[in-house]
C-alpha cells in the first residue's frame, strides 16, 4: 500500500474503543498528532472492511471494550498490514479477559504478540499509594526508544512474545503480576513470571505493528499521562516509526522466514503422511493374511 504525501491515520471507534482523540482526556495526544500534520479520520459505526482501510497509512485500535472483531474484520486487518499498513494495538489491565474483547485474535494469531490477562505492579518510590504505577528507565537500542530516559505508565497488562516480535518496554526487578479470579472476585498474584514486557513491535509482510498494554499513557492524567517524563517522546517515536514504510530488506527477510517456516511445516506433514502410509501398508498386509487364513 503506497504511503501518500500526507499521512492518514484512522482511529477505529466502532468497537467501543477508549482511545478517541476527540475526547477531552486525550487533548494532549491530539495536539501532538496535529504537530505531525496528519490527516485524522474516524471509523465510528462500520465494520473494518477493505474500503475503510483503503489509503490509510496508520490504523489505531485503542482498547476496545465489550465488543469483538469478526473473522472478516480480522482478515481485513491482517491483509492491510501485510500489504504495507501500520497498526497500533492498545489494551489495558486484564487484557482481553477483563476488557471483554478479542485483540489476541489479531495480534496473537498473525503478529505473534499476545495480551496477557493480568495487571503488572511494581514497588518504587513513586507509587506508594498505587503499585500499578510503573517506571521504566532501561530500553533496548531501537528507533522506538531513541532519546528515552524514563517513562511512567500505569494499569498495564503484560505481553507474551513469540518468534519475530521484539520488546520495547520491559520490567523485571521488584515487579509482579496479578490475575483477576472471577470465583473470588479479587486479584491474585501470579508467581509464574519474573520478567514482564508491556510494549512490543513486530513486522508482517510490508507492514508494521506496535502493541502496548496500557492506554493511560495517551491521556492527560498528571501521574501517568502524556506529560509525564518522556511519555510524549515515546509516543512521538511510535508515530514516526509507523509513518515510515518498511525497508525492502526487512520485507525480504520476513518473506524468507515465512518460506522457511512453510518448508518445515511441509516436512512435518510429509513425515505424518509417510507414517500414515506405513500404517496402512501394515494393516493391508495383516488383512491380506486374515483373508488367506494366516492370522498370526
Amino acid at each position: 500500500m503506497p504511503f501518500s504525501d500526507k499521512v492518514v491515520i484512522l482511529f477505529d471507534l466502532s468497537h467501543n474503543e477508549m482511545l478517541n482523540p476527540s475526547d477531552n482526556e486525550f487533548s494532549g495526544f491530539l495536539s501532538l498528532l496535529e504537530m505531525f500534520n496528519l490527516k485524522i479520520v474516524h471509523n465510528e459505526s462500520s465494520e473494518i472492511n477493505k474500503g475503510i482501510l483503503k489509503n490509510i497509512d496508520i490504523l489505531i485500535i485503542g482498547n476496545p471494550i465489550n465488543d469483538y472483531f469478526s473473522n472478516l474484520e480480522i482478515e481485513n486487518i491482517m491483509n492491510y498490514v501485510r500489504t504495507g499498513g501500520s497498526l497500533l494495538l492498545i489494551s489495558e489491565y486484564g487484557g482481553d479477559y477483563l476488557q471483554k474483547t478479542n485483540l489476541n485474535d489479531i495480534s496473537g494469531n498473525f503478529f505473534n504478540i499476545l495480551f496477557e490477562d493480568n495487571i503488572v505492579k511494581e514497588e518504587n518510590q513513586k507509587n506508594i499509594n498505587c503499585s500499578s504505577i510503573l517506571t521504566i528507565d532501561s530500553f533496548p537500542n531501537h528507533k522506538l526508544t531513541n532519546q528515552l530516559r524514563e517513562i511512567v505508565i500505569g494499569g498495564t497488562c503484560s505481553l507474551l512474545l513469540k518468534e519475530n516480535s521484539s520488546p520495547i518496554l520491559k520490567l523485571s526487578k521488584n515487579t509482579w503480576a496479578e490475575k483477576y479470579d472471577d470465583t473470588i472476585k479479587k486479584w491474585d498474584e501470579d508467581k509464574s513470571k519474573k520478567e514482564f514486557i508491556v510494549g512490543a513491535y513486530s513486522k508482517f509482510g510490508q507492514g508494521k505493528i506496535i502493541t502496548l498494554g496500557d492506554i493511560d499513557i495517551f491521556t492527560n492524567d498528571p501521574n501517568i499521562g502524556i506529560s509525564q517524563k518522556d511519555n510524549k517522546k515515546l509516543i512521538s517515536n511510535i508515530i514516526n516509526w509507523l509513518m515510515k514504510p518498511s525497508r525492502e530488506s526487512d520485507v525480504i527477510y520476513w518473506t524468507l522466514n515465512r518460506l522457511s517456516s512453510l518448508e518445515n511445516q511441509i516436512k512435518t506433514i510429509t513425515i505424518k503422511i509417510s507414517n500414515i502410509i506405513e500404517t496402512i501398508t501394515v494393516l493391508e498386509k495383516r488383512i491380506s493374511k486374515m483373508e488367506n487364513g494366516f492370522v498370526s
